[in-house]
């Protein structure tokens, strides 16, 4: 060996021939190829196989697999030094160790894997310091992770709005039941209101949990459950919110257009529908959210976002942050986004339906509508947004938060604002058109009949009357204010 190494040296001497340098390498890859092929033939012979090497032909993985074996075997000293492979494939060789100096590579040592010794080139070695000899030089960068966080003011100031929304919300609680016997309330369905104001709390209550993240709850399993909760307060928000307005709106539809057709049988809706009506469609969110969580649930997950600038290339920084995620998101997030967009539209649609009805108390048109537009026109705006900016957690939650207060408190008060107002100004009945002999006669008809003279201590006895009665005879007045609306308007 050590002759072909002197021949070949003196057949390349001072000739530049490109890549001489791999050469070597180049035959001791040859000659391993040769041994290995060598022993396989041996074993072969020796272990009685019917196959040769001449059989071989690229798919028969008996012969592949003698190879692969007698590969592992071979170690000889070639041109580049000892030549050996370990179980992966990979040369057990000399490792040679160089260091930069003044912008140079020089060999400062040799590194033997079959005696595990080291050999330096000098006494000193490496000289493991930077410019100035006062700091050993990292090997690799290191890895700062630095997580995300909402910023803990921004999360307060949130939080100080959506409780003032909250309380605005009990407000028009407390004022539905204080004048609950108000004809500008009762007309307008004081229960269905209170169900309006309780959808808004959701929604107001889901920007508290949308801003917990790991900085505020440490725990992982928490975690999980702030997001299910998250999902939870949305989506029942939204329906006990649109839900409340939709279908009061579609018994005026349903009563004006049952009057407007001439027909005289009389329609009449109770609240007791409307909140059944209300029910199904919590029991289908129910449903879809029960199937989601638990087939495919929510979990918290660390995401990672992308790289910041950095000035020191010693210094890798990984930025990550708390989110949720599932399998099949998109396709949930898409089921539930289409039945509640079908739901908007048919709001869209009652709106339309009822915007000839010329009694305030009743007809909320005007202010489903408004309602219906905010929340599409917030939504087109701010899923882009979030989508493009997903990475900026304080910019998303600060977002979030502040379309979803502001849609919800403008739709709370289009419904409450202009009740409050009517009570406060005292228009209702003061300046109203009188109605026909007929519609007198009927809403008459829905006082109970009582002697000439009423004396003091049959008043409970005849308001407690008037209160069972009210709510059948309230459908007959609906429609026949509807006949002259229509006669109005025709």
């Amino acid at each position: 060996m050590p002759e072909v190494i002197e021949q070949y040296d003196m057949s390349v001497r001072g000739k530049n021939y490109p890549g001489t340098e791999y050469f070597p390498y180049g035959y001791d890859a040859a000659y391993a190829v040769a041994l290995a092929l060598n022993a396989s033939h041996t074993w072969l012979r020796e272990n009685g196989s019917a196959l040769r090497l001449e059989d071989y032909n690229y798919v028969t993985p008996e012969m592949t697999q003698v190879f692969l074996d007698q590969m592992d075997n071979v170690s000889y000293f070639g041109a580049t030094g000892p030549v050996s492979f370990d179980k992966t494939g990979d040369r057990i060789g000399l490792w040679v160790i160089e260091q930069v100096f003044n912008g140079t590579d020089a060999v400062v040592g040799y590194y033997d894997p079959f005696s595990a010794t080291f050999t330096w080139e000098n006494s000193t070695g490496i000289i493991f310091a930077d410019i100035d000899g006062t700091s050993v030089p990292i090997d690799a960068p290191l890895e700062v992770v630095i997580f995300h966080y909402i910023s803990l003011p921004l999360y307060i100031a949130t939080c100080a709005f959506a409780t003032a929304g909250v309380l605005a919300a009990f407000a028009f609680l407390y004022f539905n039941y204080r004048f609950r016997e108000k004809r500008v309330v009762k007309l307008s369905s004081p229960r269905l209101n209170n169900v309006i104001a309780v959808g808004c709390m959701c929604c107001y209550a889901s920007v508290y949990v949308f801003g917990l993240d790991g900085n505020l709850v440490p725990s992982r399993a928490a975690l999980d459950a702030v997001c299910k909760i998250r999902a939870v307060f949305l989506t029942y928000g939204f329906t006990l919110l649109f839900g409340g307005l939709l279908t009061k709106t579609w018994r005026v539809s349903v009563i004006f257009a049952s009057a407007g057709r001439g027909d005289t049988k009389r329609v009449n809706i109770k609240d007791q529908h409307l909140f059944a009506i209300i029910a199904m469609n919590l029991m289908l969110d129910t449903v879809l959210l029960a199937a989601w969580m638990t087939l495919f649930p929510l979990k918290s997950v660390v995401l990672n976002l992308p790289e910041p600038p950095q000035d020191d290339d010693d210094i890798i920084v990984v930025a990550r942050a708390d989110g949720c995620d599932s399998r099949h998101l998109m396709v949930f997030m898409s089921v539930i986004y289409t039945y509640k967009g079908m739901q908007l539209l048919y709001g869209a649609f009652l709106a339309w339906e009822t915007r000839k009805v010329k009694v305030v108390e009743l007809n909320d048109s005007q202010y489903i509508g408004l309602s219906i537009y905010n929340v599409f026109i917030l939504c087109a705006i701010g899923a882009p947004i979030v989508s493009i900016v997903d990475n900026q957690k304080d910019f998303v939650f600060a977002v979030v938060a502040t379309f979803t207060i502001f849609g919800t408190s403008v739709t709370l008060a289009f419904v409450s604002v202009p009740k409050i107002l009517q009570l406060k100004n005292g228009s209702v009945g003061h300046h109203a058109t009188a109605a026909p002999p007929h519609v007198q006669e009927k809403a008459l008809a829905v006082l109970p009949s009582t002697s000439s003279m009423i004396h003091t201590e049959d008043i409970p006895r005849i308001l407690n009357e008037f209160e069972i009665c009210i709510e059948d005879k309230l459908n007959i007045l609906i429609a026949e204010t509807s006949r002259i609306s229509y006669g109005y308007c025709s």
